[in-house]
């Protein structure tokens, strides 16, 4: 939809103060953590149906490769053999049964007669191109036909066993609340009462947060039935305070400047941004075209990290945080003697900072200052400035006073690459004067980020400076790998220490 500019961040080695949020939206209390990206596990319990269904596949060839050859008939036991033709099977199955839709979160968690009968056809259609392979390679005579036929007849049952398993586990948790996809629509009117109406009738983990809509509340009778709970900034706030997973907007795609306006707010929040148009859509005129029921829904804007990469950068944070802990703590023990035989003061300081969705964070340092300053005034440090000690010069040039945020990114609240944060005060300055500057809180904070490795260190005096780094940290949520990740490591080892901007 909207070409979201890319914007400028703030230094590691500036007091960080602003808000972050766009000028005139409302400061969050902290969010609770455990609402975070709690609705995507949804989609990674029925994602994770493909990898039950392999390791269904898998196991039950292995078991009845025991049973038959090692009790039936007392023959030498093939697990190479096994593990290669039900590896195949496996690939096959998964791709037969993606094409069949079989695991549309619906399908999974609340599996029709109609999914059943498509995942036994499905599975029949993988064995019948077994054996017609086996047949064309020639390669029939080294498979027994026992095995095969005692594979074939239990694995539908074990991957419909896996799936009662999975649609029960998911059943209790949405019972117990730690399921529920929250959804907000934007723009009363008829639309939102037919949208309100399918969201309530499809899923039962689907909650409705409500209707928000700029415009004013009273609306004329027809208008719609549901009535507006607030207005967009308000969902911006609900959004950095509670649980929201996804906003369906319901402007028609002709109203572009609205509807340009409307997602350049919203894009502050990590959701997933729709747009139900309320009338047909060509298909192939519009990217990324979903269903709901009758309705089309366009997507405008992606969550910056999809649920199973997620959880692949949250698990790679912790462990390899961990292990460097554990690798330089010696190191962080020397220096934090240093800082307190040099000085009046403790040796670790503290300062609140925004983090993922603008939860307020506290960030750990060495200290290397004669003040700690984490009020409503915080001063960037500056060339010569008269407050860094000596050996906190020598900390902040090499970024070694970073090194406590290890201890941040094992307790979830920071990453080991993402965008610097900064304190409360420089937040909310920058947030006023450069455009999509707020962005940057749709990912963990990081230890390091790209702006740093590509000399953007220091203080950032003029608003162009910060502008310059917004736009690396931009580029990095748009375009985050793991692989990312390890390149930025690796350059923040070999580049960071010798930048000669930080001070």
């Amino acid at each position: 939809m909207t070409d979201h500019m890319i914007k400028p961040e703030p230094d590691e080695n500036t007091p960080d103060t602003g808000s972050g949020h766009a000028s005139g939206t409302p400061q969050p209390a902290s969010a609770p953590k455990s609402a975070v990206r709690r609705g995507s596990l949804v989609r990674v319990i029925s994602e994770s149906a493909a990898l039950i269904d392999v390791a269904a596949i898998m196991l039950t060839a292995f078991t009845a490769e025991l049973i038959y050859s090692g009790i039936v008939v007392q023959a030498p036991i093939d697990f190479q053999r096994t593990f290669g033709l039900s590896l195949i099977a496996s690939i096959a199955t998964v791709g037969i049964f993606a094409y069949l839709r079989l695991y549309r979160s619906d399908n999974v968690l609340r599996p029709r007669y109609a999914s059943l009968q498509k995942t036994v056809a499905g599975w029949i259609v993988v064995i019948i191109g077994l054996i017609v392979m086996a047949f064309l390679t020639k390669t029939s005579e080294d498979f027994s036909r026992g095995w095969v036929m005692l594979w074939a007849i239990a694995t539908p049952a074990v991957i419909l066993s896996g799936r009662f398993v999975v649609r029960q586990l998911a059943t209790w948790m949405i019972g117990q609340g730690r399921l529920a996809r929250h959804v907000a629509i934007v723009g009363a009117g008829p639309v939102a009462d037919r949208l309100a109406l399918h969201l309530r009738n499809r899923n039962p983990e689907l909650v409705l947060v409500g209707v928000f809509d700029d415009r004013s509340t009273g609306r004329e009778p027809g208008e719609g039935t549901l009535a507006p709970i607030g207005t967009t900034k308000d969902l911006v706030a609900r959004g950095q305070r509670d649980p929201l997973d996804e906003i369906i907007i319901t402007v028609p795609m002709n109203a572009r400047a609205r509807l340009d306006r409307l997602i350049d707010t919203l894009a502050v929040l990590p959701v997933d941004i729709r747009v139900c148009p309320g009338m047909p859509v060509i298909e192939g005129s519009v990217p990324r075209v979903s269903y709901l029921d009758d309705m089309p829904l366009i997507s405008a804007l992606k969550r910056p990290i999809g649920e199973w990469s997620w959880m692949a950068k949250a698990a790679f944070d912790r462990v390899a945080a961990t292990l460097l802990l554990i690798l330089v703590a010696p190191l962080m023990a020397l220096i934090a003697l240093a800082v307190r035989l040099e000085s009046k003061g403790p040796a670790l300081f503290r300062q609140r900072r925004h983090g993922f969705n603008h939860e307020i964070i506290t960030v750990l340092k060495f200290r290397s200052m004669s003040v700690m300053e984490d009020g409503g005034a915080v001063k960037q440090a500056s060339k010569n400035d008269n407050r860094i000690t000596r050996l906190g010069a020598i900390l902040r040039r090499t970024s070694l006073d970073e090194l406590p945020q290890l201890i941040n990114v094992i307790k979830g609240d920071m990453s080991l690459v993402g965008p610097r944060p900064h304190a409360l005060t420089h937040n909310d300055h920058y947030a006023k004067i450069i455009g999509h500057y707020a962005n940057r809180h749709r990912v963990k904070p990081g230890i390091t980020g790209l702006a740093q490795v590509n000399g953007l260190r220091g203080e950032t005096d003029t608003p162009d400076k910060m502008a310059a780094r917004i736009k690396y940290d931009l580029y990095y949520i748009d375009n985050w790998s793991i692989w990312l990740d390890i390149k930025i490591l690796i350059r923040t080892a070999i580049v960071v220490p010798f930048q000669k901007t930080a001070y």
